[in-house]
């Protein structure tokens, strides 16, 4: 019995030993104790593609930062695509005058950051939907957006994406609540630079998890 005893420890000591790397692979997938992927890459931008990308990307210090010193657009895609989600980024800019978003499923449909060239105000957390027929900017509280919005330092915009609804938060406030119109069930994520204007932009956090859809 003793050795009997004996040998189902080894057994179950080496079946422990052989699990640690895929428990940890698994829990590696996971921050704040949720479901959040971090899409900041430890190592290389590999993970996010453009054209021209080293010239107007680079990841430092665990942060992904894009400037456009020759005032040229620049839109940095993630390689894969996405539908139902929920998204936290953290960002900040020393630049005064900035224009930058987040695309949501390619190019209908972009979370707003800074300055609109065309409406020369600031719509962080704002929905640019071009291709819905009902305004570029369909809702537009500046009274939020100017409370909320902390020029010079850390911002938080949250975007939950769930069937052809969107909505936007801005450092814990909500800004949209929108329902798409010709919103695509899935698509790439996209970081940008405005044309006409030089701006730095600076993102430490840009983490996703799924929801369910509608």
């Amino acid at each position: 019995m003793i050795r009997l005893h004996t040998a189902l420890l080894f057994v179950v000591a080496i079946g422990l030993f052989v699990a640690t790397p895929a428990l940890a692979e698994k829990e590696s997938a996971k921050s704040d104790g949720g479901d959040w992927i971090s899409l900041i890459p430890e190592d290389s931008l590999d993970g996010w593609e453009t054209k021209n990308r080293d010239k107007y990307w680079q990841l430092k210090d665990g942060m992904i930062i894009g400037e456009n010193v020759d005032q040229e657009e620049s839109r940095l895609w993630t390689k894969n695509d996405y539908c139902n989600y929920e998204l936290v980024v953290e960002y900040m800019t020393p630049s005064k005058d900035y224009d930058s978003g987040i695309f949501l499923r390619g190019t209908s449909h972009q979370a707003q950051i800074g300055i609109s060239r065309s409406l020369k105000k600031d719509l962080t957390g704002c929905l640019y939907c071009p291709k819905d027929g009902n305004g570029k900017y369909p809702q537009t509280p500046y009274d939020r957006v100017k409370k909320m919005h902390k020029l010079g330092e850390w911002n938080e915009l949250r975007i939950i994406t769930k069937g052809k609804q969107i909505t936007t938060f801005l450092n814990g406030e909500m800004i949209n609540n929108y329902k798409a119109v010709k919103y695509p069930e899935k698509g790439k994520l996209g970081l940008q630079l405005h044309g006409k204007v030089h701006q730095k932009m600076v993102f430490r956090t840009i983490k996703i998890r799924p929801v369910k859809g509608d």
